[in-house]
């Protein structure tokens, strides 16, 4: 459909896989889209799923396709984000909504089944108070894909990326926080959410790394993978989470 000039100039000047995966997703999209659907979580009971730190919405495209039944609310603290996902997406059950989540607005309370958020939490240095506003959206799960340690510490990463110098230092965009597993585990623990489930993500198929050993992730044959991801000289161990509210979980 048409564009118009100014939206153009937007597009043009953003990174080329966040408009890339409108048509071509991410393997770790796809992979995260049937993870939830083997934890019976995209059926038809599920009604209403919101993405926390959605941007363009480019992930949202993916999983509103293949869940036509489902509503998915994209929201972002990037209000030039959201505006722009208004304008790219043309899905019917997709809406974009501007949502800091650092400073939650009461609206977004006992609206939604579930929650995801795709790449989003390694954004934040403060992971205690953005479980405590996720969990005051009070869905019934849970569902996170992000770079995470099974060991009890953190590890705080920012990039500066010289080829890219409008990314200053106070910008999440440029952070790739590990966070601990056992720490997450009991922060969520303390709003009733169990961590029921943790899936270690590697892709199927090797990436190349980019030229002249720019910003974009790669794969390496390590001990832990033979397709382990890097970006720049940082490994990147992504995981999918899933957690639940404790009078959601069925006792068996």
């Amino acid at each position: 459909h048409f564009i118009d000039y100014k939206l153009f100039i937007k597009i043009f000047s953003m990174k080329d896989s966040e408009l890339t995966q409108l048509h071509k997703p991410y393997e770790s999209t796809i992979r995260f889209e049937k993870f939830l659907k083997k934890n019976k979580l995209l059926t038809k009971k599920t009604k209403n799923i919101i993405d926390i730190g959605s941007g363009i919405g480019s992930n949202l495209h993916y999983f509103s396709k293949k869940n036509n039944l489902i509503k998915f609310t994209g929201s972002d603290y990037d209000k030039k984000r959201i505006s722009l996902a208004k304008k790219l997406n043309n899905n019917k059950n997709i809406n974009f909504e501007y949502l800091n989540i650092l400073n939650l607005n009461k609206k977004f309370v006992n609206k939604f089944d579930g929650l995801i958020s795709i790449h989003a939490f390694c954004c934040f240095k403060t992971p205690d108070v953005i479980i405590k506003n996720i969990c005051k959206i009070k869905p019934n799960w849970i569902a996170i894909n992000s770079l995470f340690y099974n060991g009890n510490l953190d590890v705080l990463i920012h990039i500066r990326d010289y080829d890219q110098p409008s990314l200053k230092d106070n910008n999440p965009n440029s952070d790739f926080n590990i966070f601990s597993l056992s720490k997450i585990e009991r922060e969520f623990k303390k709003y009733n959410y169990k961590l029921v489930k943790i899936y270690p993500y590697f892709p199927s198929n090797p990436i190349l790394k980019p030229k002249y050993n720019r910003r974009g992730s790669y794969t390496i044959k390590t001990e832990f993978n033979k397709f382990s991801t890097f970006s720049g000289p940082v490994y990147l161990p992504w995981h999918f989470i899933l957690l639940k509210k404790n009078d959601k979980i069925k006792k068996k």
